[in-house]
């Protein structure tokens, strides 16, 4: 059932409008397409409850200009609840103290609920650096401090091919795997248990935790089909590499759940397969491609970290913010 809560800020410009798991079409609309993360097909379809929303909604169009959301779990307040990220999205013309307006009515609200405290994990900072900077600047303002600073590590897609900024030990890697003969494509239709087998096989040898079970690999599959297409590396009929593109915006693409074939190391199918994803962004003018975080909670896995580099990778924060009751 879904609950509102009207609060006009001083200004009488912009109403704070808050919903309790909501139904899609109580959702007002935002100023731009905006992160998937915070659309509410996805909020909607993260599986901890309650769901709390919040939009900074402009009184003469409706449209909100600013938006959070935040789940409980494990007696916090977090954003988000199952995704790479949650946190705060605004309008880059958003005056600086409508949006630490709205950050502290979250406060107040969070407060209130039965909760030790509220963590928020932010998008890396390379999606949109001056707003990062001005979210954070405010989130430490409003009471907030950094828990974790990961690393993130993205490509930037250009007219430039792949393999100009691959270093030489990747550059012979994917040559090798291109003389074996295996290829690569977008599997429109997935076998999601043959998928999941090779993620979890992978992530075990690698001493990595599974995001997901198999059931959620395939709900992320079938209701974000195309937001989440599947690239995969084959030999014949082996799968021997595999991951998901989730389209987080218009002009990024997230590389998630990456996972290779056990028998096929000493390939590397990996630097195959990311370049397919650079090849997609390049025919879909998708001008960023993030690897992803190469840390666990700020510890650094130096061979990832190394890998991506040599892929041609640029570093770039990403941060996760906690504040106690």
């Amino acid at each position: 059932m879904a609950t509102t809560d009207y609060v006009l800020s001083e200004r009488a410009v912009y109403e704070i409008l808050h919903l309790e798991n909501p139904l899609p079409e109580k959702f007002p609309p935002f100023c731009r397409d905006g992160f998937l993360f915070l659309q509410a097909r996805h909020l909607l379809n993260q599986s901890c409850r309650p769901l709390h929303y919040f939009a900074l909604v402009d009184s003469e169009t409706g449209r909100a200009d600013a938006r959070f959301a935040l789940f409980i779990r494990d007696d916090w307040a977090v954003s988000p609840c199952a995704a790479s990220f949650g946190s705060v999205e605004f309008s880059e013309d958003l005056p600086d103290e409508e949006l630490r307006r709205f950050v502290g009515e979250v406060i107040t609200y969070s407060k209130k609920l039965p909760v030790q405290g509220l963590r928020i994990v932010n998008y890396p900072n390379c999606y949109l650096p001056t707003d990062s900077e001005r979210l954070h600047a405010i989130l430490l303002d409003t009471g907030f401090a950094v828990k974790y600073e990961e690393l993130n590590q993205h490509l930037i897609v250009s007219i430039r091919s792949f393999t100009e900024q691959l270093h030489n030990a990747e550059r012979r890697r994917l040559r090798k795997c291109q003389q074996a003969g295996f290829t690569t494509r977008v599997w429109t239709n997935p076998d999601v248990d043959e998928l999941f087998g090779l993620v979890r096989k992978a992530r075990l040898r690698k001493n990595l935790p599974l995001s997901m079970n198999s059931k959620e690999l395939a709900n992320l599959v079938s209701n974000f089909k195309s937001d989440c297409p599947v690239f995969t590396v084959w030999n014949g009929d082996l799968l021997i590499a595999a991951c998901l593109g989730i389209r987080v915006t218009e002009d990024i693409l997230y590389y998630f759940l990456p996972a290779d074939h056990e028998d096929y190391q000493n390939f590397s199918p990996s630097v195959m397969l990311v370049e397919s994803l650079y090849s997609y962004c390049q025919f879909e003018r998708i001008s960023l491609l993030d690897l992803g975080i190469s840390t666990s909670q700020a510890v650094r896995n130096e061979g990832l970290i190394q890998f991506k580099k040599r892929l041609g990778a640029v570093e770039s924060p990403k941060f996760v913010f906690e504040m106690r009751f």
